[in-house]
């Protein structure tokens, strides 16, 4: 009798491995989850700290990169402890790594930077880290090591001039003549250009007229439309412009609160809340404080004011000065919101330094007549801002100056006509405007010289705030 052969064992070794393979996928099911969120949590953990220190980098710019110190360093620091608050330090589990992206030798190199960055404005947080398995270490592989990068911008706060540093702009998009100069008036103008958004054309009819025989001389002059001349004038550097949008620059008028008992002192005022006040001839002192205005303030007869660390707010009427004599101020600023302008038409002589005319309602006239020098501050929500007209008040800015005039800072009245009036005989006895002048147009004129002169640390800038971001 055939008996066959036995059989027996052959289930053991599919139980073998079968078990083997239960164990594989119990380990990429439970092992590889934990590794999972293990990596998810280290990721979590990196892009907090690399935000943390970017922050950091902002509150202490000036720190010095690439020192041995780079451990110490604010920004360094703050990244290394919102690590270690969220479970990650470096010790036998994990290491941290915090770095500034422009040191050398980087290990991985910060990604995931735009083209032409500077990496000294990104901070890139590595951390490694090991997970302990359980079932995977049958297999071979007691520990699963990762690597997790985060990295954040902290881009610094900057300041930038208005109109790409153009000395002299003429705002608005379709008017013809937005920049007009007539009469023998010659324009100079040092640094910056001229800039004319307007699209008018052909002539005539053109987005700048000019008249007469005067010389206009620029570095370059930006026309979005059409030239026209009429005379003999002579104009260089003419180019295309590229049109912008000529609503910018808003500006946040101040916020004067006036206390205090207001009243004649001798011959000083003092601060408080006034109703209409006519300054006759005399002397007259401010002291330190807030005024507030509700009739307006009236300046006649041969008087002399003398005025520091103040600021006027006018509500209702105007700020005007008919006077003979002098005007002297130090760190004053003006604003009018409510009333109808602001007007000096005598013969004073004037001498301001650090002063601001804030005209949110209301004309402003400028007759110099005699030796005018004003200058804007030089530090403060206003630096280097001289008069301004928000886009709200379309009203006239009017500046007729002489040889004897000399104004320095920015001069800003986007939706209003500026006229600037110049009457003198030479270069060198120019009426001289230190500033950068953009209006919605502007009228250039008179018999003599107007010589800008564009220093853009000398004028208002737009602030571009401080950023940070999650970039990788």
């Amino acid at each position: 009798m055939y008996h066959k052969k036995s059989e027996k064992g052959q289930a053991l070794v599919i139980i073998a491995l079968a078990a083997v393979g239960l164990v594989a996928f119990a380990a990429l099911a439970i092992d590889g989850s934990r590794v999972f969120s293990d990596r998810r949590h280290a990721q979590n953990a990196a892009d907090t700290a690399a935000l943390a220190a970017a922050l950091a980098k902002i509150r202490t710019p000036d720190y010095p990169p690439n020192t041995p110190e780079a451990p110490d360093l604010p920004a360094i620091a703050a990244g290394i402890d919102r690590a270690a608050s969220n479970g990650y330090q470096t010790d036998a589990d994990s290491d941290v790594q915090v770095h500034i992206c422009d040191e050398v030798g980087l290990n991985p190199p910060c990604q995931g930077l735009p083209a032409l960055a500077d990496p000294s404005e990104y901070i890139q947080v590595v951390i490694r880290l090991t997970t302990n398995t359980t079932f995977a270490r049958i297999i071979g592989r007691p520990t699963v090591p990762s690597i997790v990068t985060a990295v954040a911008r902290a881009k610094p706060g900057s300041f930038s001039p208005l109109i790409d540093g153009m000395a002299l702009a003429a705002m608005s998009e379709h008017d013809p003549d937005a920049l007009t100069g007539h009469g023998n008036v010659n324009l100079y103008v040092n640094g910056g250009g001229v800039f004319v958004n307007s699209d008018a054309g052909p002539c005539p009819g053109g987005a700048m007229g000019v008249v007469g025989n005067g010389i206009y001389e620029a570095p370059v002059f930006e026309i979005d439309g059409a030239l026209c001349q009429s005379g003999l004038p002579t104009i260089n550097g003419l180019i295309q412009a590229t049109s912008l949008n000529p609503a910018f620059a808003n500006i946040d008028p101040p916020n004067i609160i006036c206390t205090g008992t207001a009243g004649l002192s001798g011959n000083t005022f003092m601060p408080g809340t006034y109703g209409n006040i006519n300054i006759p001839g005399g002397t007259y002192n401010f002291a330190d404080g807030n005024y507030c205005f509700t009739g307006g303030v009236s300046v006649n007869g041969n008087t002399t004011l003398n005025i520091n660390n103040a600021s006027f707010l006018i509500t209702s009427g105007e700020f005007v000065s008919n006077a003979n004599g002098a005007f002297n101020c130090t760190n004053l600023l003006v604003h009018i919101d409510g009333g109808s302008g602001m007007h000096f038409n005598g013969g004073s002589e004037i001498n301001c330094a650090g002063v601001t005319f804030f005209a949110s309602t209301g004309t402003v006239t400028w007759n110099g007549n005699v030796a005018n020098t004003l200058s804007a501050p030089d530090g403060g929500d206003y630096a280097h801002l001289l008069i301004y007209m928000p886009s709200t008040n379309s009203s006239a800015l009017t500046i007729n100056g002489n040889s004897q005039n000399s104004l320095t800072g920015s001069i800003i009245a986007v939706a209003s006509p500026i006229s600037i009036t110049g009457n003198s005989g030479t270069v060198a006895g120019s009426f001289l405007l230190s500033s950068q002048i953009i209006g919605y147009t502007v009228d250039v004129g008179g018999n003599g010289t107007i010589e800008i002169n564009y220093e853009p640390g000398d004028q208002y800038s737009a602030a571009d705030p401080h950023a940070i971001s999650l970039t990788e």
